[in-house]
């Protein structure tokens, strides 16, 4: 699963949110689905683990099994979007602890 450490101490699901745009929209998403984006990605406050099983990670990742993830999510690693040449998992892809 990709994960991207980012320099404001953010724990981010890609590089693809890294920019400054992209992010608030990413935070404007979790405000919309009343998730603390800052809060539950702050590496400063919490541990890996507990990043990716807070609210926001967990919305992220149900949201590519409902339709509900931010535009730049669906567009870089929906069911639709590229196909790796890596072998790397995309988010879509990813089953989560429940499955």
């Amino acid at each position: 699963m990709p994960i991207f450490l980012s320099a404001d101490n953010r724990l981010k699901p890609c590089c693809f949110l890294n920019t400054v745009e992209k992010f608030n929209e990413f935070k404007k998403w979790g405000k919309d689905n009343g998730l603390d984006v800052d809060g539950d990605l702050d590496i400063t406050k919490h541990n890996i683990d507990s990043i990716l099983k807070s609210k926001t990670w967990t919305k992220l990742i149900e949201g590519f099994k409902t339709g509900n993830t931010p535009q730049e999510c669906h567009y870089q690693c929906g069911p639709d979007s590229y196909s790796s040449t890596t072998q790397t998992a995309k988010h879509s892809d990813y089953k989560g602890a429940k499955d």
